[in-house]
């Protein structure tokens, strides 16, 4: 099945109108280039502004236009268009909205609702937003920003040396006899502010919260520090870098302040980060018995119970699995790929290979975790398709973009499934060319088969007729020439004589006899 792409639906003469709900500022566009950009890219920025550029402030709404007209002032084809779109979407910057039916060309049929962005405290405070952010800029880059949207307070007004003495509004303005409310309709038109507080979800995630809060207060972490901040980040570390629940508690125990029992979510950002920079091939996920030695004995017994009822259903996969068509082989690697966070894995790959994987490489795996398009287990398959199977020196975010985007519209979801995906390819692929080589070698027996036909000049009796010499006539000797100029002289001779005759006789015809 050929590989289909967004951007193919995509009709350039479609008309789009771009609607402002919120307000944005010059803050607001501060936050975009110094904190969105990084994470979202150059091309999708100027998208962003292109948008906002066409939106006229008497209405904040755009006169509808083409996609071709928005395509010719990005300088931008329909690919890149549809992708950076696809980047504003995904990180909560703009909403579309399409017409089901039209019956007239010129009528609508695609909003752009452009959104404004959070505010910085909010993305500093977005477990992904600001994991996506310091894993582009690094710590010091991070850190500098952290400066550059913080408030440079000189004093401590919450000490007692401080008391605010600011006027009420009793104080100055006289309280309105009537109250003029309007209407909720009114109230809905109204342009306000994002109230967004986070950038994006991730809804799909395999870590067992209730496992790693029993982990916690067995190691003295109370319920209350494990606020909704601390899960969130959890969960988004989980995700990018594939932190198993054993993995988090040691990174919370470390980012704790035992004082105030706190964790500190940016610190334990900082911690998660580093061990996945120093990460190497190996996997640092544990069997989550060999980890818990200080807790108790009943959560123990949970996890045993809990690891046996996983291997029955693990071995029930196996068995479905296999009655599909995979092998034992390739289960294998299906589990292997379950074990290793895609960084981790693609890093050991490209080691294996004597290479290194790069930032831009780690950049589009995490992109792919992000977007939600496909499991990381699956997403560890199709790294290993790219490095090992294409024999690939390094991983491309087009290449993986378009595959996951293959995959997830053929209903490819887990790794086993996409190992079996890529097995009846392969397998189709195979018979395509075995069909192929049978059509080309039946031709070739045709063309021997055939008589050959010899063209004529070929035939060595025709070409002696056609191209024989005539004989030349026998040269005479030294003495004969003068006798044979003689007789030339003499046959001139008397021709000339017959020729004078000739002509007298015509005079005298020509004159007139006498007395006539």
């Amino acid at each position: 099945m050929p590989v289909t792409y967004p951007w193919q639906n995509l009709d350039p003469k479609g008309l789009v109108q771009i609607t402002q709900p919120h307000w944005i500022s010059d803050i607001d566009q501060q936050v975009l280039l110094h904190l969105y950009q990084p994470i979202i890219g150059g091309t999708a920025y100027a998208f962003y502004q292109t948008l906002y550029a066409n939106i006229q402030l008497s209405d904040f709404a755009s006169i509808p236009l083409h996609h071709f007209d928005l395509m010719e002032q990005m300088v931008a084809g329909k690919e890149q268009y549809v992708k950076a779109r696809r980047q504003l979407e995904a990180i909560g910057l703009l909403q579309i909205f399409e017409k089901s039916s039209h019956t007239n060309q010129d009528d609508v049929t695609t909003i752009y609702q452009l959104q404004a962005p959070l505010d910085s405290k909010h993305i500093f405070s977005d477990p992904i937003m600001s994991s996506l952010l310091m894993d582009r800029l690094g710590q010091d880059r991070y850190q500098l920003m952290l400066d550059k949207f913080s408030i440079k307070v000189p004093v401590d007004l919450k000490s007692g040396d401080w008391t605010e003495v600011t006027a009420t509004f009793q104080d100055v303005y006289r309280l309105p006899s009537q109250y003029y409310p309007i209407s909720d309709e009114i109230e809905d038109k109204l342009v306000a502010k994002n109230s967004q507080t986070m950038a994006t979800t991730i809804t799909s995630s395999t870590l067992n919260m209730n496992t790693l809060k029993e982990l916690l207060q067995s190691s003295f972490i109370s319920e209350k520090a494990i606020t909704d901040e601390v899960k969130e980040m959890f969960v988004s570390l989980h995700q990018l870098y594939g932190f198993d629940e054993v993995d988090l508690k040691e990174l919370a125990l470390s980012a704790t302040d035992l004082r105030t029992n706190k964790i500190d979510v940016r610190k334990l950002q900082r911690l998660a980060l580093d061990r996945s920079s120093n990460q190497t091939g190996t996997s640092n996920v544990q069997p989550a018995k060999q980890s818990t030695q200080g807790t108790s004995s009943g959560l123990t017994d949970r996890i045993t119970v809990s690891e046996a009822k996983d291997r029955q259903q693990a071995d029930q996969a196996d068995q479905h699995w296999l009655g599909k068509g995979l092998s034992q082989e390739e289960l294998s690697l299906s589990k292997l790929a379950r074990s290793y966070p895609p960084i981790a894995f693609a890093k050991s790959i490209k080691e294996q290979k004597g290479g290194y994987l790069t930032k831009s490489e780690g950049n589009a795996i995490t992109e792919l975790i992000q977007l939600e398009v496909i499991q990381p287990a699956t997403l560890n398959v199709m790294v290993q398709f790219c490095l090992i199977e294409l024999e690939q020196n390094r991983l491309t975010r087009s290449y993986l973009e378009s595959v996951a985007d293959d995959w997830r519209q053929n209903k490819v979801v887990e790794p086993e499934e996409a190992m079996l995906y890529l097995k009846q390819r392969k397998q189709k692929s195979a018979e395509n060319y075995e069909k192929r080589q049978k059509n080309r070698m039946a031709k070739g027996r045709y063309q021997t088969q055939k008589q050959s036909v010899k063209p004529k000049w070929l035939d060595p009796d025709s070409r002696q007729d056609k191209y024989q010499k005539p004989v030349a006539a026998p040269k005479t000797s030294d003495q004969d020439k003068p006798k044979q100029d003689m007789a030339v002289k003499q046959e001139n001779k008397a021709s000339l004589s017959a020729q004078e005759a000739e002509i007298q006789q015509l005079l005298q015809s020509l004159n007139p006899k006498e007395g006539e």
